[in-house]
């Protein structure tokens, strides 16, 4: 019997001898607490991580020494419950060190109880995370900034679909406006586009909340045009502000919108929130070199969509333009007319159509050539085009039949319009090959909806029966009102 209990006390001093070696050696911090969480003992591995010896947390919550101003609240307070309800808990939380380095740790608190099931000390281990939390966070963000670039990847091809998708330079420009405000929220910016004379760019819109962009800008002005490429003010150590940016220190860049290898514009943005000292110097370099490789590709996609929009407006202009007079054609005119007449007689708007016929148009051709016909009936259509506007559409239907859609005009207006138009023509002088041609007249007839019929048909065929009356009367002058039964039209020449 006494044997065996020596043997079984030698074998509990050996087990309690190789627990205290673990213990002390251990590259673990380990507390020893009594049951309110007093710290009773530390082991050498402890004061390594810490830089607290016993002495310095001997009767203390090991938090109250451990945790500081970035320690989690919430963390905290879930050990303080587990250890109160006496249950084992095991997190990760911010500990900092005697000189107040904040570091990492993953925390294990055990109670222990005695074999009477008495509670009698609480073992705290910790195991020194800073490095895997480091590399989480880098994860993290490199996961965050990934992020962020698959949405900005997202938002380009968004912007993209929808700049290609424009069918005018107006509904272009309202896609750039919204697109650039959304990419680049940080900035205000403004688009140029070079007048006809490239003398100067004027203003074709802006975003953002800087209401005091120029209305117009010399290609002189800007160090971006002058150089031929896209300029960062902000980002290089050597950089030179340009003359239309004015006294401005914020960080802009200009960027030239190139189509068929010519410059037509410049984008700039505006960074008016980013001078030095708003954000941290790191932050802000890192967040506009993100917004430049932006501005560039935004900048390369609206130089191509402009390019489109341009091609896709020619192709439709040569669809619906007269090529010798530069009018609108039949084409247009009848699609554009039937819907004013449609608009105009659901909103009881007046309406007139003015048919017009240069007279005697063929002896033209017969004695002068064709050359001749084409130049009066230029002639002609340059003075058609002087009264064209958001009211009245001039169109060459045919030969030498043109007809004018005149948009909220009664019979007084119209009449008046034509006859201004009548008087213009005769007074027109046109020559060709050197050679003066005689005086170009027209006739002309008015056709109104409502009085002479409710669908476009119908007014077309009043206004040419007005014409032809015109043409019975002696020609060189305006009806209205349609001839009489007995008139018929003139047949001995078309014109």
């Amino acid at each position: 019997m006494r044997a065996r209990q020596t043997a079984t006390r030698r074998t509990a001093d050996t087990e309690a001898f190789y627990a205290d070696l673990v213990t002390r050696h251990s590259s673990d911090a380990v507390v020893i607490s009594d049951p309110e969480r007093r710290a009773l003992w530390v082991n050498p591995a402890f004061t390594a991580q810490t830089g607290f010896a016993l002495c310095d947390i001997a009767g203390k919550e090991p938090g109250s020494v451990l945790q500081g101003p970035e320690t989690d609240t919430e963390t905290a307070r879930r050990i303080e419950q587990a250890c109160a309800q006496r249950r084992e808990i095991r997190v990760d939380i911010l500990n900092y060190t005697k000189t107040g380095e904040s570091f990492w740790i993953d925390l294990k608190v055990t109670p222990v109880y005695d074999p009477n099931g008495r509670h009698t000390h609480f073992i705290s281990t910790m195991r020194d995370i800073t490095e895997r939390k480091a590399l989480e966070e880098q994860n993290e963000a490199m996961r965050h900034s990934e992020e962020l670039r698959q949405s900005e990847r997202q938002l380009l091809a968004l912007t993209s679909e929808w700049l290609y998708s424009a069918k005018s330079l107006e509904e272009l420009l309202m896609v750039i406006q919204r697109a650039m405000h959304t990419l680049i929220p940080e900035a205000d910016g403004a688009l140029y586009i070079y007048d006809e004379s490239r003398s100067a760019l004027n203003l074709a819109t802006s975003w953002g909340t800087m209401p005091d962009f120029a209305r117009h800008i010399l290609p002189d002005d800007c160090w971006a045009l002058r150089r031929g490429r896209a300029y960062a003010y902000g980002l290089k150590p050597i950089q030179f502000t340009c003359d239309h940016v004015g006294k401005r220190g914020a960080p802009y860049f200009c960027l030239p919108v190139i189509a068929h290898g010519q410059t037509i514009g410049l984008m700039h943005v505006v960074f008016e929130g980013f001078e030095e000292g708003g954000i941290m110097r790191h932050m802000r370099d890192e967040v506009l070199r993100n917004r430049w490789d932006i501005s560039l590709i935004c900048g390369e996609q609206i130089s191509l969509a402009i390019a489109n929009v341009r091609l896709r407006q020619e192709l439709q202009d040569r669809s619906v333009r007269d090529a010798l007079t530069g009018l609108w054609n039949r084409r247009w005119f009848m699609e554009r007319a039937n819907r004013e007449c449609s608009l105009a007689a659901h909103e009881n708007r007046p309406l007139a159509l003015i048919s017009l016929d240069v007279d005697h148009f063929k002896s033209f051709n017969d004695r002068f050539g064709h050359e001749a016909g084409d130049a009066v009936l230029r002639g002609v259509g340059q003075v058609l085009q002087g009264t064209a506007g958001s009211l009245v559409h001039a169109c060459r239907v045919g030969g030498e039949e043109f007809v004018l859609l005149c948009l909220d005009h009664d019979e007084s207006a119209a009449l008046a319009q034509a006859e201004t138009l009548r008087e213009a023509i005769a007074a027109l002088s046109v020559s060709t090959a050197g050679q003066s041609l005689p005086q170009v007249t027209v006739s002309a007839g008015l056709g109104l909806l409502g009085r002479d019929g409710t669908e476009l048909a119908q007014v077309m065929k009043a206004a040419d029966l007005a014409l032809y009356g015109a043409k019975a009367q002696g020609r060189n002058r305006v009806v209205s009102a349609p001839p009489r039964p007995t008139a018929a039209p003139v047949a001995q020449e078309q014109g």
